[in-house]
């Protein structure tokens, strides 16, 4: 068991979400940067979709009511009983221990749990969404009981440096165009694709509102008749101002969609801080799927290190780039 000391700002449990309900119009939720929340779990033994906790800038203090393996993920500060440790690494704690994390850079960090969190499940997911009391978020003396793991050999286990992902750095995003294209303007979609656009304090877990250039509506106008919103897409209402939709945003609406981000750079968005600026690029959805393939194919290979103890490598042959797997570092 472990139990929450102090939440200087909110943090949850989330996991990848409730799929399947959203034709019930029930958001998929989950948590926010899916890549660092699946290499924490990596890195303790657990499962892609075991529950996590997801905190945020001002980060949680928590205490081990019994002995863990456990890892933080994110640009985070880590202390436990006030000694530094690394980010992107598991770590051995013991009864008693008191465990502090706070973010440098990036909105959210997460903390995984040999074992995972056991939590009542609603809709197959442990996932809070706060909007419908699905959950709440986490508040000093709530207890969280672990689930059953052995805990032999999985700390020390580490994400080598040029396999942690990049979210902090270059802002550009990629997206697709459309689906609701024939609603903007052709300077419309020029300024969209050729402007900074700022993410505002107003941003949240539904949804990240952005200031910048106003975007042009075509006659059509802003309003669509209600359809699905997939993840990442960028609604421009009558203001011409962007908001990306995120993990907890509605399953329709009724807003003009002038582009949708691809998949392998919603992490990236999702750890933007308000202040911070985006700027937008077009890609083919070939291109995305060929994206998200790579992807995929690194996870799964930084899965199989983490947990079979292989020193993964980047190599180069004929101008490509592949992964390479060898039992020593030589």
């Amino acid at each position: 068991m472990i139990e929450i000391v102090a939440t200087p700002s909110p943090a949850m449990i989330q996991d990848l979400g409730r799929v399947g309900y959203q034709k019930f119009g029930v958001p998929v939720s989950g948590v926010m940067d899916e890549v660092s929340a699946r290499l924490a779990n990596y890195l303790v033994g657990n499962p892609d979709n075991c529950p996590v906790i997801e905190f945020t800038v001002g980060g949680l203090i928590l205490r081990f009511h019994s002995s863990s393996v456990f890892a933080v993920t994110g640009e985070a500060e880590v202390l436990l009983n006030d000694y530094p440790l690394e980010p992107w690494r598991s770590y051995w704690a013991k009864r008693g221990d008191v465990l502090k994390v706070r973010l440098r850079k990036g909105m959210y960090g997460y903390i995984a749990l040999a074992g995972g969190i056991d939590c009542p499940r609603i809709l197959e997911s442990c996932s809070t969404y706060v909007r419908a009391k699905f959950g709440r978020p986490l508040k000093p003396g709530d207890k969280l009981s672990l689930g059953y793991a052995i805990l032999t050999g999985k700390a020390g286990k580490t994400i080598p440096r040029k396999f942690i992902p990049n979210l902090w750095g270059d802002k550009t995003i990629r997206v697709i165009l459309g689906p609701n294209i024939e609603h903007f303007t052709a300077q419309g979609i020029r300024t969209f694709l050729s402007s900074e656009y700022e993410v505002t304090p107003e941003s949240d877990r539904m949804g990240y509102r952005l200031e910048g250039p106003k975007i042009e509506h075509s006659e059509r106008g802003a309003g669509i008749v209600t359809e699905p919103i997939p993840l990442g897409a960028v609604q421009v209402p009558a203001n011409g101002k962007p908001i990306i939709m995120l993990a907890d945003r509605q399953t329709t609406g009724g807003y003009a969609k002038i582009a949708t981000v691809i998949r392998v750079d919603i992490p990236k968005v999702a750890q933007t801080r308000p202040g911070e600026k985006l700027r937008f690029k077009p890609i083919s959805v070939q291109k995305a799927i060929k994206e998200l393939r790579k992807r995929e194919i690194t996870m799964k290979a930084l899965r199989k290190a983490i947990n079979d103890e292989w020193f993964l490598y980047k190599i180069k042959v004929r101008g490509k780039e592949f992964l390479a797997f060898s039992g020593t570092k030589d």
